[in-house]
């Protein structure tokens, strides 16, 4: 009865062949133990082996086959062509294995073509969705301007507001905080800004957003990070609710000179700050005068005449490293500049830092501590925000600023005592 390989033995065979034909050609027996060595395998694998070599006649097969392809594989393809299906196990088991192999890429293909096919399709349906938004963009109303240039800009940027952070303020020992107390916290203190900012004329305003813009990354009210935050609402809702604020305050800013929108993402809002952008960029499509720079890039910078921003979250590399980084990663811009700083939030406090003529500030917040940050003792910060006014020749000419906490306290009806 002829002796049926196994799948292990059938690969040894592939080395134990060409070792039998050289033993051949000088003369000399194929032998277990010889195979045992040169397999380094077990004696009982090594006799079966030998076995069937001597047996199957493996080695005239071979011999007569040197015309064919060398690879085995090969071979049992040109058999199955020609129809030639010899009766050994060896040939059988490279027969199934190609039927298989074939199968199995022809599944892989199809797979992949339908993956591919659906993504293409989800892909279609998105730009066509982008495009109607654009098609249904607002129409801006006309603007009337002081037309002499100022050589001035207004840099707004308030700093990790968090909308959709709840604060239970019996619970936190502070203010409370909603999405409805956010709104009326943005808007108060970005009228304010705007009202002591009134003693200049401006070209431009730079109007950044983001910097954890959103308490939450997604619907199920984690971080971009994945930690679970206490959360006010649903976040379809809030979403809806902080791009509204949005656009009331660039139609606002707008008022005063043509807008610049930066979108800067934290580490509570990576993608749905980006989401932000995107739906503003959709909603200021026909504006001439307003400008979304929403590239996925976690630093941003901008220019104006001799002024440099890097516009960053701050919870990613050193802030004594940003020097060296604006100058690697913008040297034209570095070169053409006298006056550079970096912007960045996320620790909710005011500091400034300076490393080789390039000035590091922390921007404050304007939200109250909710439960964690009571619990591990963040409290206690100045809610600030505060605005920028840049000349392109002489650089930062004054900082505007605005406090919350001596302002009214703002309640909603809702709010749980």
């Amino acid at each position: 009865m002829p002796i049926e390989l196994t799948s292990y033995e059938l690969e040894l065979l592939k080395l134990a062949l060409p070792y039998a034909q050289t033993l051949e050609d000088e003369g000399e027996t194929l032998t277990r133990d010889g195979l045992r060595r040169e397999l380094s395998c077990g004696k009982d694998i090594a006799s079966r082996l030998q076995h069937f070599i001597k047996e199957q006649k493996a080695l005239k097969v071979a011999e007569h086959r040197k015309a064919l392809p060398e690879n085995a594989e090969t071979r049992a393809v040109v058999d199955y062509a020609i129809g030639s299906q010899p009766g050994t196990a060896y040939s059988f088991i490279l027969r199934e294995n190609i039927r298989l192999k074939r199968a199995l890429d022809k599944f892989k293909f199809e797979e992949t073509a339908g993956t591919v096919a659906k993504e293409q399709k989800v892909k279609e349906e998105l730009a066509e969705l982008l495009e109607q938004a654009k098609k249904n963009a607002s129409t801006p109303t006309k603007v009337e301007r002081p037309k002499t240039l100022s050589g001035n800009v207004l840099e707004v940027n308030i700093s990790d507001h968090h909308f959709g952070k709840l604060a239970w303020g019996v619970e936190t020992g502070g203010r409370p905080y909603d999405v409805k107390i956010a709104i009326a916290m943005y808007k108060r203190a970005l009228g304010a800004l705007i009202e002591r900012s009134k003693g200049y004329a401006f070209d431009e305003v730079l109007f950044v957003v983001g910097n954890d813009l959103l308490n939450s990354n997604d619907a199920e009210n984690k971080t971009a990070h994945g930690t679970i935050v206490t959360t006010d609402g649903r976040y379809h809702k809030t979403f809806r609710n902080v791009r509204e604020t949005l656009v009331d305050a660039i139609e606002e800013l707008r008022s005063i000179a043509p807008v610049k929108v930066y979108l800067v993402y934290g580490n509570h809002d990576t993608l749905s700050a980006y989401h932000m952008g995107d739906s503003l960029s959709c909603y200021f499509h026909k504006y001439t005068d307003v400008q979304v720079q929403n590239e996925p890039t976690y630093r941003k910078y901008y220019q104006f005449g001799k002024v440099m921003l890097l516009l960053t979250h701050g919870d990613k590399g050193k802030r004594e490293d940003f020097p060296l980084l604006m100058a690697t990663e913008q040297p034209q811009m570095w070169a053409d500049t006298m006056f550079r700083e970096a912007h960045t939030g996320h620790i909710h406090q005011t500091k400034l830092q300076e490393w080789h003529g390039v000035r590091v500030r922390v921007l404050p917040a304007l939200c109250p501590a909710d439960d964690w940050h009571s619990e591990e003792a963040y409290v206690g910060q100045l809610r600030n925000a505060e605005a920028y006014i840049w000349n392109k020749s002489e650089g930062l000419l004054s900082i505007v600023f605005y406090n919350d906490d001596s302002q009214p306290e703002i309640r909603t009806k809702r709010e749980i005592k």
